[in-house]
């Protein structure tokens, strides 16, 4: 938690650069909760109800198209009011925003400020000492302007009217961190940030418009969510999946199943990150752009993975259903290695071979024996019902089932932007920020692994 006078904040820092804030008055304790991300719905409200504080308002400084919003889901849990600019047009929001309006939490007051630039819809919160930038002003870095109605021009007269009014100790709460920076300040980043340090607007706007970083992956099915508030589907059809994949969507592929198989059959760009090692490796999991669809073989371990992830608060999940095999037959690429038996007739052979090692060792040495081919019958009525195999999650830990296969899955929520200053070495700060200004001509860096 940060303090500035009497002002209460609390940044939630996401895996995929994305920062969301709570502000609260420390007197009166109430609070805002500022670009929640859907994954940090329940982080944020148990810490409301940790501090003792009252949720009054949640606010987006712009409509995202890199992360699913959890505005609607965090309003709707602590009974705050919904607000956004008021050229953003969100289904749910009855307070829109305008420039010079005010939020009151208790003795604080923020001020809004209609920020243009990155998106036509973009705001700002202003309080005493701190600014509130959204996707404007980074730390080191500014945000992109090359979607959404984006203008770099705009951007420009939005940071400098900004910089002109506000103190330099004023301290900056970006809406993005590639970086993991701690804390800024206006003072500097007019030192340090290379994005004020160009001469005018138009070579500002210029050098931004130079080697775009990719668009973020599955933005249209992102923007219905945070615009329309349309929910994340807990299934997808195969030939859906297809579709999302075909454009641009395979780096948001969290592929379930075991080394071995993922080897010998996989989506190209998809991670790997089998089920028994899911919860081991959260934070991965959350650095994938949601829509996230969860795939394996046949759909049923992803439908487990699917819930202990939500055990976890992760969001924006969704089955592909059939599996690899579905996806295959409805035209999805897929890339082919070695075979391999899948998990699933691995189960299978091992509870047969125990069935009739049970029957004939009660046949011929002792009736005992008999409880073995029960037992393993009585796992599989229990897997049958339950959808929840310990004898698949056993095998899935043998040693012939752990080769690793995901060489080929990039990062994940960053790819490389603009060159840094008189060199051609990329700096990937992520989907919504710039990189350092380039001054020669030099090409965009290819995403690599994680």
């Amino acid at each position: 938690m940060k303090s500035i006078g009497s002002l209460r904040v609390v940044p939630f820092a996401h895996p995929q650069g994305c920062c969301g804030y709570l502000v609260a008055d420390s007197s009166s304790k109430e609070a805002l909760a500022l670009d929640p991300h859907l994954d940090f719905v329940h982080d944020m409200a148990e810490r409301v109800k940790a501090e003792g504080w009252t949720l009054r308002f949640v606010v987006d400084s712009h409509t995202h198209a890199d992360h699913p919003s959890g505005a609607g889901a965090l309003s709707a849990q602590l009974g705050a009011v919904r607000m956004a600019g008021e050229k953003a047009g969100h289904a749910g929001v009855k307070t829109p925003l305008k420039n010079g309006d005010t939020i009151r939490l208790g003795q604080q007051t923020l001020t809004v400020r209609y920020a243009p630039g990155h998106t036509p819809d973009h705001i700002v919160l202003i309080a005493e000492g701190a600014l509130f930038s959204g996707d404007t002003l980074f730390i080191g870095g500014v945000a992109r302007t090359d979607f959404l109605g984006g203008d770099a021009g705009r951007l420009f007269d939005t940071i400098h009217a900004l910089l002109a009014e506000l103190p330099g100790e004023t301290v900056l709460f970006p809406g993005h961190d590639y970086n993991r920076h701690d804390a800024s300040t206006l003072d500097q980043e007019k030192r340090l940030n290379p994005w004020l340090q160009l001469a005018g607007r138009d070579e500002f706007a210029g050098k931004l418009a130079a080697n775009p970083p990719p668009r973020p992956a599955n933005m249209d099915d992102l923007l219905r969510l945070n615009r329309e508030g349309v929910n994340i589907p807990a299934t997808i059809s195969a030939k859906d999946a297809v579709r999302l994949v075909e454009a641009g969507g395979a780096y948001s592929v969290i592929d379930v199943r075991t080394g071995a198989e993922y080897a010998g059959e996989h989506i190209p760009g998809a991670r790997l990150i089998p089920l028994d090692q899911l919860e081991a490796r959260l934070d991965e999991v959350r650095a994938v752009s949601a829509p996230r669809l969860m795939l394996c073989r046949s759909g049923g371990r992803a439908g487990l993975a699917k819930q202990t992830l939500e055990k976890h608060h992760v969001g924006g999940l969704t089955v592909v259903e059939g599996g690899i095999g579905a996806y295959a037959a409805a035209g999805g690429k897929t890339v082919k290695g070695t075979s391999v038996i899948s998990l699933e007739r691995q189960v299978r052979i091992a509870a047969g071979c125990l069935v009739l090692l049970g029957v004939l060792a009660g046949a011929f040495l002792h009736p005992a024996f008999l409880f073995l081919s029960g037992f393993v019958g009585a796992g599989l009525v229990f897997a049958g019902v339950t959808d929840w195999c310990g004898m698949g999650l056993l095998l899935a830990k043998m040693p012939w089932n752990q080769v690793s296969a995901a060489a080929d899955a990039p990062a994940h929520g960053g790819t490389c932007a603009a060159s840094l200053p008189g060199s051609c070495a990329a700096n990937p700060p992520g989907t919504c920020a710039a990189g350092a200004p380039s001054s020669g001509n030099c090409p965009v860096g290819n995403p690599k692994g994680q």
